[in-house]
């Protein structure tokens, strides 16, 4: 065992210099591409960002927050109001990694699996776009989103303290997933 994954890992290391090295988009042209509608009860956040380089490879990733509005227009939940949902929005370049396109790869497989406490299934996202599903039902209540756009962009929707995966959905409405399919550098 421990002499394969000395092999694979020798295998990775020598390949890195043989693959041709790609520039990942820079988050501020990424944050574009986040969804811009307005969520009723919820407050859009300024969104955020990076890019970096380490190793000679290059990531990219923006987000975005919403999050419940407490009374008056505040974020500040009561306890009487219950626990604060949240939404984040990330879109990460998976370009610049070696084999970082193989991620969109494991959106290919159809499955549906359920436990007592939720569901996990491969879904299309907009008509075009696999990926999978996840809702949690149970006591704590979370739900995800998660797709590949374009072989190099993956995706990620996360919702805490709801389960209502309609509203991810939603959310990807908003999003110009077909421009973002052809963004480059």
């Amino acid at each position: 065992m421990k002499r394969s994954l000395l092999f694979l890992v020798i295998g990775i290391v020598v390949s890195l210099p043989l693959q041709g090295q790609t520039k990942a988009v820079h988050f501020k042209k990424l944050q574009e591409f986040l969804p811009s509608a307005e969520i009723p009860g919820f407050e859009r956040k300024k969104p955020t960002g990076q890019t970096q380089t380490s190793m000679g490879m290059t990531t990219s990733e923006a987000k975005v927050r919403y999050v419940t509005k407490g009374p008056e227009g505040e974020n500040d939940q009561e306890e009487t109001a219950g626990p604060q949902k949240t939404i984040e929005v990330t879109i990460s370049d998976m370009a610049g990694i070696p084999f970082g396109s193989m991620a969109a790869m494991a959106y290919q497989q159809d499955f549906e699996n359920e436990t007592e406490d939720g569901y996990e299934k491969s879904v299309v996202v907009n008509g075009s776009y696999k990926g999978k599903e996840t809702a949690h039902t149970g006591e704590y209540k979370s739900c995800e989103l998660e797709f590949a756009v374009g072989g190099r962009f993956v995706v990620k929707i996360q919702a805490n303290n709801t389960d209502d995966v309609k509203l991810l959905h939603s959310l990807t409405k908003s999003m110009n997933l077909a421009k973002l399919e052809k963004t480059t550098p």
